[in-house]
């Protein structure tokens, strides 16, 4: 028993000493373990990696696709409200020669009175380089009655900003309710609230750098009130003066001409001016545009003096008709660098025409900008662009920065007509164009400075800088041939016969390219918008 017992004894000694040595893990187990702890961590983390970047792109294409539907929106909605419905340019307002001294007959695409009530104000593509899908730009009046789907909508209306000026009156109190026929009424609120608004304005969209544009100029659509019978403002005062005025003489305007050192038009007000230097070339001041002057079947200038289809009168384009550039559209300014090329701007943006020294057109340009003057004017002030972010160094940092801002980020934006002789949407005076080939335009000095590339609805009694009374491509067809065979659209007023066969544009494709900056997706959006005549269903 004894023995039994202590060889037992010894035995279990043994085991316990051996199982105390192997209590822990070898260096290579720890070496594996390590190893496959950290296998799975790498794995977890490439896990959360791919689905952190999916979340990210899977947002970034959330945020295009909301961008995409709000721009898509907003620019189909100014386009069906387009005033001019019936795109068919006007015909130079002259009589046949055969027989002599009679006019068109109002059935005849050559008269002014063709589609009259459907073709009001303007519309125009400036295409400039063919090759380049940044520079391309549109510009067109709209109206909220001119879309019959919306013309019951009582809240659709244009809104922009515009300052109280019944403080400046000279006598007969300093409310607006005393002096009503002003911007800031034209929205019915007889309280002062910096906003006012209109059923009609002009619109322009364009590319600056890698921003797209959306500049809205109203057209001034007055109170009605007894007292407002004109769409210049003016002061319910004893001689009811005007706010809009210059003198050389005492008493000073009251706004403008440095009556105080923050007056600013375009960034007081947002509405359609030009500087008037027709009735008062001595001292032009800042003239609004009305509702009336959407009318373009006046040819002789005694019904509408100022109509907006006539270029000069429009937002961008040089009012001055004295020099070599009158009537032509700003729409490019040198480089700051060396080599100062022209690089495009479209138009001036709320930034720059904000800044308290542009003053235009109220006043000329303050001659710290670039020595002052017309800025219109491509012979105006010396304006430089910085050719990274594209904008006027000299009009740099105006108090009204982005807010015409509609899409950042953007690569291209680029606008194609339906060329009916191509049967295909092509650039204006680019390689594949027929009708709108270079060879077949008929105003070689229409457009801007740089480029002549454009589709304009121009005027009856419109003129350009070199007297060239034309539109720049007519739109009209010689009848005898078929309706799809190539044509080299004339504006024939020699022989009352044969009547020509309208060939209005009927529609535009409008591409923009743009970057979610969070996830790098680039995306296109493409808008092929049809130019029917809404008033005819």
């Amino acid at each position: 028993m004894n023995t039994f017992h202590i060889r037992q004894q010894g035995h279990t000694d043994r085991s316990a000493a051996n199982r105390s040595v192997r209590a822990g893990f070898t260096l290579v187990e720890m070496l594996v373990s390590v190893a496959l702890v950290l296998l799975m961590m790498l794995m977890f983390t490439e896990i959360f990696q791919l689905l952190s970047g999916s979340m990210t792109t899977q947002r970034g294409i959330s945020e295009n696709d909301q961008r995409e539907r709000l721009l898509v929106t907003v620019l189909k909605a100014d386009l069906d409200s387009r005033t001019f419905q019936y795109l068919l340019p006007f015909s130079n307002f002259q009589n046949f020669t055969t027989p002599a001294g009679v006019s068109p007959a109002p059935t005849d695409p050559r008269s002014y009175l063709y589609h009259k009530e459907d073709r009001k104000g303007y519309f125009y593509i400036s295409e400039n380089d063919p090759n380049d899908d940044t520079d391309d730009f549109i510009q067109f009046t709209v109206s909220r009655y001119a879309n019959p789907s919306r013309a019951d909508d009582t809240e659709d209306f244009y809104y922009g900003k515009a300052v109280d000026l019944s403080g400046r009156a000279p006598s007969g109190g300093t409310t607006l309710s005393r002096h009503p026929n002003q911007p800031e009424a034209d929205d019915g609120r007889i309280v002062a609230d910096g906003t006012s608004q209109s059923s009609a304005a002009e619109i322009s969209y364009f590319l600056r750098g890698s921003n797209l544009y959306r500049r809205v100029m109203l057209i001034r659509e007055p109170l009605a009130l007894s007292s407002t019978q004109t769409a210049q403002p003016i002061a319910s005062d004893n001689n009811s003066t005007p706010f809009f005025l210059r003198s050389t003489s005492t008493p000073g305007p009251l706004y403008g001409e440095a009556y105080t050192s923050g007056d600013n038009f375009w960034r007081d007000f947002d509405f359609s001016a030009f500087t008037d230097v027709v009735t008062d070339p001595t001292t032009p001041y800042a003239r609004f545009h009305n509702l009336s002057e959407l009318k373009n079947n006046d040819p002789t200038g005694s019904e509408v003096l100022f109509p907006l289809g006539m270029p000069q009168y429009r937002f961008g384009f040089n009012h001055d008709m004295s020099g070599s550039s009158g009537g032509l559209s700003r729409e490019f300014v040198p480089s700051s660098a060396g080599s100062n090329p022209e690089l495009f701007i479209g138009r001036f943006t709320h930034e720059e025409t904000s800044h308290r020294h542009f003053n235009y057109p109220q006043d000329a340009t303050d001659s710290s900008i670039g020595g002052g003057g017309n800025p219109m004017d491509p012979s105006g002030p010396s304006l430089l662009v910085n050719p990274n972010d594209r904008v006027i160094d000299l009009l740099r940092n105006g108090s009204r920065r982005s807010e015409d801002l509609v899409l950042s980020n953007v690569r291209s934006f680029d606008i194609k007509v339906f060329d009916d002789g191509a049967q295909d949407y092509v650039d204006i005076g680019g390689a594949s164009a027929v009708r709108f080939a270079p060879g077949a335009r008929q105003n070689t000095v229409h457009g801007n400075n740089v480029f002549q590339n454009v589709f304009d609805t121009w005027h009856v009694r419109a003129v350009s800088s070199g007297g060239d009374q034309d539109p720049p491509y007519p739109m009209l067809s010689d009848s005898t041939v078929s309706a799809v065979a190539p044509q080299v659209p004339v504006y024939d007023l020699a022989n009352q016969t044969p009547v020509p066969r309208a060939s209005p544009l009927t529609s535009i494709r409008i591409e923009i390219r743009y970057e979610d900056q969070s996830s790098g997706q680039l995306r296109q959006m493409t808008l092929i918008q049809p130019l029917r005549n809404k008033g005819e269903g």
